[in-house]
């Protein structure tokens, strides 16, 4: 039987009289069926989560630019935040937010880009198409011409499953990784100086075939398990793989686990029911250490300790990409981002969407009033820009930017949301 909606009228004239009209529902589509689980995780989000406790707000960066077959896989902003490459599966595109109604135009003619970044301060794009790493010259960017820049295409690596840049030793790095079931080989380079490139090598050295002058090796090492992410911290490499945390020191290049194995207090993690919980983010929170899996979150201190015994954060949902803003951590799910403080580990806000994807994250070695104030004077401090969030719902680019009357989000830069909004 078709539900009915009852509806009551009142004609006037000489007669006054009311009729009552029926009227069945049908409805020309099906409602969408929710699974049960997400259904869940969402009412448990909006029942933990306070009132009007908005921290971010999204800014539209692209909308409608990559539909179908060509969708986003990967970003990164440069240039103060006033650009922004993308990554998909017909090549690199490169936006100028300064010129907001004009799409991002077609720069290198590449297939599957799984990974991109920017090396900023070294003028390099770092490429991941179809299992390689290929890096470029910025200035070989052709919105008039993609094919041209690949004439000036260096590849640094074959066979790649990921890289990651980032800073450690007080030197920028490049960590590319090649991974399999049972091993890994992670291979460190570090770039050259524009100015000195070449000058270290004998004029015919330049002409081999392979030779490189944007980077150099630094560190290269082997580890007997299969690698997942890469984390760099202020001294050292820590690496999520199938055991879990693994820290590497990249001067002895002795590794050893994150979590110490005598502390009965993470017994938790080993004991999980579920099998195969990922380890998915490690944060430096003022003297401390936020330790993120894909099913929850803790604090170890420099000893692999448990610290902050009364911090756990279960994620509502199954996070596949992590973000941190201090002093909130952001974990994105497909249909939604959860925000966490992570000073308390409560709900700070719920931003939901559909098919969501962290695009870009970039954090500094670590957060807190006393190394805030001291990251300005780091030698390397990141460029304006790198500090930008960029996901991806249903086909459109967006940055999330602290919300407007929020001191609390730890920023140097608000360029991206600045200028898309001009």
């Amino acid at each position: 039987m078709l539900p009915s909606s009852e509806f009551q009228f009142t004609f006037r004239s000489i007669t006054t009289f009311v009729a009552t009209l029926y009227s069945a529902c049908i409805r020309k589509h099906p409602m969408p069926i929710i699974p049960d689980s997400e259904v869940e995780a969402s009412r448990a989000l909006d029942e933990e989560k306070p009132p009007s406790s908005a921290v971010f707000e999204m800014v539209t960066l692209c909308d409608g630019c990559f539909l179908g077959a060509n969708k986003v896989n990967c970003a990164a902003p440069f240039g103060s935040g006033r650009r922004v490459v993308y990554g998909t599966d017909d090549g690199i595109y490169l936006s100028d937010l300064r010129e907001p109604n004009r799409d991002p135009a077609k720069v290198l003619a590449l297939l599957h880009v799984s990974q991109v970044d920017v090396l900023e301060n070294y003028q390099l794009l770092i490429v991941l198409s179809e299992h390689q790493v290929i890096t470029f010259p910025l200035d070989a960017l052709d919105p008039l011409d993609p094919m041209a820049g690949l004439e000036r295409a260096k590849r640094i690596s074959s066979h790649t499953a990921f890289f990651k840049v980032g800073i450690c030793l007080g030197k920028v790095l490049l960590c590319i990784v090649k991974t399999s079931p049972q091993s890994s080989t992670i291979k460190t380079l570090e770039p050259i100086d524009p100015n000195t490139r070449g000058r270290s090598k004998p004029p015919f050295q330049r002409l081999l075939p392979g030779w490189n002058d944007t980077l150099q090796l630094f560190r290269e090492f082997y580890l007997p398990v299969e690698l997942s992410s890469v984390h760099f911290l202020k001294t050292k490499l820590c690496v999520g793989c199938s055991t879990g945390f693994e820290i590497v020191d990249l001067e002895s290049l002795e590794t050893q686990a994150l979590l110490d194995s005598a502390d009965a207090s993470l017994d938790f993690v080993k004991k999980r029911k579920r099998k195969n919980h990922h380890p998915m983010a490690i944060y430096g929170i003022h003297d401390d250490f936020l330790v993120c899996y894909d099913e929850f979150a803790f604090y170890v201190d420099k000893n692999g300790c448990r610290s902050r015994q009364d911090f756990m954060v279960h994620w509502k949902g199954s996070p596949t990409g992590f973000a941190l803003r201090y002093p909130f951590v952001l974990a994105f799910e497909p249909t939604f981002v959860e925000i966490r403080h992570v000073e308390t580990g409560l709900v700070s806000q719920v931003i939901q969407g559909n098919n969501l994807r962290l695009l870009f994250s970039d954090t500094m070695h670590g957060y807190g009033p006393q190394l805030q104030k001291e990251s300005p004077q780091h030698p390397l401090h990141a460029p304006a820009g790198r500090d930008e969030i960029l996901m991806v719902s249903d086909g459109r680019v967006l940055t999330l930017r602290p919300a407007a009357g929020n001191s609390h989000v730890l920023s140097d830069t608000t360029s991206l949301a600045s200028e898309s909004s001009r």
